[in-house]
């Protein structure tokens, strides 16, 4: 339990430097760039989310699960590490060459070809980050300091070097680059610490046996991006740039509430979970019920504090220029709750209990839903509707996640 504790402050530490830091920084730059650019900047971010599931393919979770289960086997884990990192870099091959196609033929993406190329290297520097590794080893210490201090670097590179609405490029391209840096840091780290860690190619037909046996993951992870920034890229395509920034506001809010409240939980119980699971299923079944209930309490305190402070919490994150995004915030707040429920569902839940084929299902029934909501509802609605459909979405994923997990442990228990 103590090493449990260390590591969810580690990723809590980590989560700060990815969401904190730019809460920091998040004031300045909608204040500079307006909410058009600020729409912008969100849509080039959310499309580069989309290439970055592609590289990452579900490995955080399959290649974390892998390695946890090796334990000592230091060879077996190299080899394990190897495969994972070759098949990302296949993957950030055919990223980079769906990308330029993406620039020469949709129109959204050429106009702001600038943009988009300032963007697009953070999706290299998921491609070398080997955060399964340390999160299979239990020692997440590493990625949160190295996390910390490079985001720190580019909040003060924003700060100096954003100056005019113009420069929202900039926004982007610092991302870019301090992911970059934080997969460099972290590659070199692994290698000095793990002596007996190394990288040697794998025969091809291991990556293609290794890519299938996480397809399930892959489409759940890629999906579960579709549901959840699918609103930024139909309103991109359908509506008026301020539209677009006006809700990416609310909708960064919500988003850096549930990567807080859950992505450190997540990433350090997961594993710690799942070898409950193999030693003890009694116990993994007591430890599940007992954080859930720690994470809808703080979820639910969460959204009320949104709710009741839905134009404080604009004005003072975003400028007064933004304050028609304050009923958007509100109507999505009660999503904390939401993802409470779905994320002791799917990742604590099913994923734990390898029930890899029903978490695709809730996510691919999710993914199809959301293109069906967002477009309903943002073309009836617009900005409105756009948060109609995330609350409607997160409900019907935890909904689904609670009759599935059910439907697991029954099996489970056989």
């Amino acid at each position: 339990m103590q090493r449990l504790g260390r590591n969810i402050g580690f990723m809590g530490l980590s989560q700060a430097a990815n969401y904190l830091l730019p809460l920091v920084t998040l004031p300045f730059i909608t204040r500079i760039v307006g909410p058009d650019n600020y729409g912008l900047i969100e849509f080039a971010t959310v499309t580069v989310l989309y290439f970055s599931a592609l590289v990452t393919y579900g490995f955080t979770f399959t290649g974390t699960r892998k390695i946890a289960e090796l334990g000592e086997s230091h060879h077996r884990i190299s080899k394990v590490y190897s495969v994972v990192m070759q098949s990302k870099l296949l993957l950030l091959l055919l990223s980079t060459l769906l990308f330029i196609l993406l620039l020469f033929l949709v129109p959204e993406y050429a106009t702001e070809k600038k943009l988009m190329i300032f963007a697009f290297p953070f999706v290299i520097g998921w491609g070398l980050y080997p955060d399964f590794l340390f999160q299979g080893r239990q020692d997440l210490g590493v990625i949160a300091l190295a996390n910390l201090g490079i985001k720190t670097v580019g909040a003060v590179l924003i700060l100096s070097l954003l100056r005019e609405p113009e420069d929202y490029p900039l926004v982007v391209g610092i991302n870019s680059i301090t992911q970059i840096a934080a997969a460099a840091i972290t590659l070199w780290y692994a290698h000095y610490r793990y002596k007996w860690l190394h990288f040697q190619w794998q025969a091809w037909r291991m990556v293609k046996a290794y890519l299938k046996s996480g397809f399930y993951i892959f489409a759940s992870h890629f999906f579960t991006r579709v549901y959840t920034f699918g609103s930024i890229l139909f309103l991109g395509f359908i509506l008026a740039e301020r539209e677009l920034g006006l809700f990416a506001a609310a909708m960064k809010l919500i988003t850096v509430g549930q990567s807080f409240l859950f992505t450190p939980v997540g990433s350090a119980l997961y594993p710690h979970l799942a070898q409950k699971l193999k030693d003890d299923p009694a116990s993994y079944f007591k430890e599940r019920r007992r954080f859930l209930g720690y994470l809808l309490a703080l979820s639910a305190l969460l959204s009320i504090v949104l709710i009741v402070g839905q134009d404080f919490w604009v004005r003072l994150l975003f400028g007064a220029a933004y304050e028609e995004a304050a009923p958007a915030l509100a109507l999505m707040a009660p999503v904390m709750v939401f993802t409470a429920l779905s994320h002791f569902g799917m990742k604590q839940g099913l994923m734990v209990l390898k029930a890899d084929g029903w978490n695709f299902r809730i996510v691919l029934i999710t993914g199809l839903a959301s293109i069906a909501f967002n477009y309903f509802f943002i073309e009836w609605m617009g900005m409105i509707g756009a948060a109609w459909a995330k609350l409607a979405l997160e409900a019907l994923l935890a909904i689904l996640s609670l009759y599935y997990f059910q439907k697991a442990v029954q099996r489970f228990k056989r």
